[in-house]
């Protein structure tokens, strides 16, 4: 079963979260909520986006938690991923995959996201974008 997610509109909440690697510049996170709300988007960043525990961001529970808060919050639309880089296969043993399954939502990021993009489609039928 596919299960394609509404589309984003603007006036929508997304969310940025770090599911791999450390945004290791944070003005890069300035940037990605500028150009989000530019196209017409409120956004909500995740509670460790900023966090750096070694070479990845955050611990895994604590960068799955953030996924799983945004798939959970019903006033987020969408999830962007800041950055790709290495760990995001890490933290798919912590998803709540009921969760994410009953709250289809845009999920989008690219490099070492395709783990996570490919896991989240293959487990729940979500469409994801890389």
């Amino acid at each position: 079963m596919v299960i394609k997610p509404e589309r984003l509109r603007p006036g929508d909440t997304v969310g940025l979260v770090t599911p791999a690697s450390p945004v290791l510049d944070l003005r890069d996170i300035a940037h990605a909520r500028r150009a989000l709300e530019e196209l017409g988007f409120r956004v909500r960043h995740g509670k460790y986006l900023r966090r750096r525990y070694g070479f990845l961001a955050g611990t895994d529970q604590e960068r799955a938690d953030d996924l799983n808060g945004m798939f959970a919050d019903p006033d987020i639309r969408g999830i962007f991923a800041t950055r790709g880089g290495y760990g995001s296969a890490r933290v798919l043993q912590y998803l709540d995959w009921d969760t994410v399954a009953a709250n289809p939502k845009v999920l989008i990021g690219h490099s070492d996201l395709t783990a996570l993009l490919t896991a989240v489609h293959q487990r729940t039928g979500l469409v994801t974008f890389w």
